[in-house]
């Protein structure tokens, strides 16, 4: 077996483990959050922190100015967490065959990891920093506006790495998770040139590794969270690239899609009833990042072998990998199993892999790399409310 299993994982994995089939609540069983802008937009969700995946979000909801305020997700969460080394080794499941990002692994942060910003505790340690920074230009054009983001960012540090995880709630609506690693340099030898780079003054290799996360984002547009649907979204090139053809395919059960650099493609989930007041459906955008890693793969796992997984709502499917398997199945890939998506409590299993070669630079201390993607409002209202 690659992943073994000592007794106290598997007591950790049966606490972890909700009730099979069991509805999603729509209360919060943790901490409140809000922020208001001075434009009169805000967020409210609430938050709580999880052995395996650390600091845990839900019931996250966003008021445009002068809107009503509407529900965008139920949960959301980093699902899991591997590194594949450039040699062929392969590290423990972060979040589960290891101790997870939360626990005594959840740093408590002092008051200089939160710079202007507002320190939130659980446990009775501080672990969570909430800030507000400026992020640019809403638009720009005969007119301008200046807009500005909420953030919400925690760390964890699992033996030489660290790792924040880190949630950004912008003026207009767009939500962007984001995780960040730091740490030590994974193994460092003399030889072996060819899987890594020279990166310290004593000329030894580090060795170049893939990190692989998925998030998990259970989707509860509104009032009701089991009438949502998924929609794929393509542009298709002309054979002689002049023209872009768009096509709206409705994604009807359960589902794992890749990325294609050729044909752009994206997904959208929308509620199945409410519109804009106009002709468009309420949903959020799923925008896609990093495609040049989106294949890798190294070890043929079959929770890697897609980009998104897209599933109906199952209270045990908790995590993308080393899933717990009593009344439930072991992996996301698993969890397609031809369930209907039209008019269901959706799921959105999404992978981020990113490839690091060392430099000099990295030694001793990595230097922070992000790997991050957006949620963006898409017909949300029938014109920008800004």
């Amino acid at each position: 077996m690659r992943y073994r299993h000592t007794l106290l994982t598997l007591c950790l994995l049966a606490w972890w483990q909700a009730p099979v089939n069991a509805a999603p609540t729509s209360t919060c069983s943790g901490q409140t959050l809000s922020k208001t802008f001075a434009s009169g937009a805000s967020w409210n969700l609430c938050w709580t922190t999880r052995q395996a995946e650390g600091v845990v979000l839900s019931q996250i909801s966003y008021k445009a100015p002068a809107h009503a305020q509407r529900r965008v997700l139920g949960e959301a969460s980093l699902s899991q967490l591997e590194t594949a080394l450039d040699d062929g080794s392969v590290t423990p499941l972060f979040l589960t065959t290891e101790a997870g990002l939360g626990g005594t692994n959840l740093q408590t942060l002092p008051a200089s990891a939160c710079p202007g910003g507002t320190l939130h505790a659980s446990g009775g340690r501080n672990v969570l920093c909430a800030t507000t920074r400026d992020h640019g230009y809403h638009y720009k054009y005969t007119s301008q506006r200046q807009g500005q983001l909420w953030e919400l960012a925690s760390q964890s540090q699992i033996g030489a790495r660290n790792y924040t995880l880190r949630w950004r709630f912008y003026e207009n609506g767009t939500i962007e998770p984001s995780l960040g690693l730091s740490g030590e340099l994974p193994i460092v030898n003399a030889s072996n040139s060819q899987y890594g780079w020279p990166a310290m003054a004593s000329g030894n290799i580090a060795t170049g590794f893939t990190d692989h996360a998925l998030w998990r984002l259970d989707f509860d547009l509104d009032t009701t969270h089991a009438n949502d649907m998924v929609e794929e979204i393509t542009s298709t090139p002309s054979s002689d690239r002049l023209r872009k053809t768009k096509a709206i395919t409705t994604v009807g059960t359960e589902t794992g899609r890749t990325f294609d650099p050729e044909t752009k493609r994206f997904w959208r989930v929308r509620d199945g009833i409410l519109n804009n007041g106009a002709v468009g459906n309420l949903s959020y955008e799923l925008v896609p990042t990093r495609y040049d890693q989106s294949r890798a793969n190294s070890a043929n796992e079959a929770w890697l072998a897609q980009d998104v997984f897209f599933t109906r709502y199952n209270a045990c499917e908790k995590y993308a990998a080393n899933n717990p398997t009593s009344g439930c199945t072991g992996n996301v890939s698993q969890f397609v199993n031809g369930e209907s998506l039209n008019q269901q409590d959706v799921v959105v299993w999404y992978k981020q892999s990113y490839h690091h070669l060392p430099r000099s630079e990295d030694s001793n201390r990595i230097g922070t790399v992000w790997s991050s993607f957006q949620l963006l409002p898409r017909d949300w209202h029938s014109q920008n409310p800004f």
